[in-house]
């Protein structure tokens, strides 16, 4: 054994005040942020409502309430064919997810269609 100590590497460490400005800027971009969630919450709040309605045959696909979000702004949209006001881009979206359940099932509808689903050669048959 040597009598030398071996030296520790030297860690830097922040300063209370580097810890400080850390937080400081986190909150200021935290406020920032919620500002602008209510900005954008406003801007929905003012746009123009569109009367929409799902019919309860949609309850197996989104549920008996379908959560809508746009931007992180959230509505909760019932599925049991009530009239219901809805912003103009949440009813967009809605209108979206309603056509693309429409269309899975004219697909299946279509596939499931046996005698009609028949061809003589190969190719004759168009099913999408």
């Amino acid at each position: 054994m040597s009598a030398t100590k071996k030296e520790l590497p030297v860690v830097e460490t922040q300063t209370q005040e580097g810890n400080t400005e850390v937080i400081r800027r986190s909150n200021m971009e935290l406020m920032n942020a919620e500002l602008r969630r209510k900005q954008l919450l406003g801007k929905y709040r003012t746009q123009e409502k569109v009367p929409m309605y799902l019919s309860p045959m949609y309850r197996p696909y989104f549920g008996n309430v379908m959560r809508v979000m746009i931007n992180g702004i959230s509505i909760f949209f019932k599925v049991d064919g009530t009239v219901q006001l809805v912003p103009k881009d949440f009813a967009d979206e809605i209108t979206a997810r309603r056509m693309a359940v429409d269309a899975i099932l004219t697909k299946q509808n279509r596939m499931a269609n046996i005698p009609s689903n028949f061809e003589s050669a190969p190719g004759e048959l168009t099913l999408f």
